[in-house]
């Protein structure tokens, strides 16, 4: 009896430990939502080191650099295209 209600115990602790855990975001999940991205960037900076090196903070990390990039990439692209043809 006892190694049941045990047993039952262990299993009950471990689909509560499992079922608390914070969802993962993608680097996609971070670069369509601006508001999501914004607030894992505020929590990562703000927290421990626990936090701070967690997948979330990395994917967060990776999504902000990408869309400087890309921003970058798209002001320069726009730019070029502005730019006047010099003729030789």
């Amino acid at each position: 009896m006892n190694k049941i209600l045990i047993t039952t115990l262990l299993l009950c602790t471990g689909l509560l430990v499992v079922g608390c855990q914070e969802k993962t975001y993608s680097v996609e999940d971070f670069k369509k939502d601006q508001k999501l991205l914004d607030e894992w960037r505020k929590k990562c900076e703000s927290s421990d080191a626990s936090v701070s090196s967690s997948q979330n903070c990395q994917n967060a990390q990776t999504a902000a650099h990408e869309l400087t990039l890309e921003d970058s990439n798209k002001k320069l692209n726009e730019s070029d295209e502005k730019a006047p043809e010099f003729k030789e």
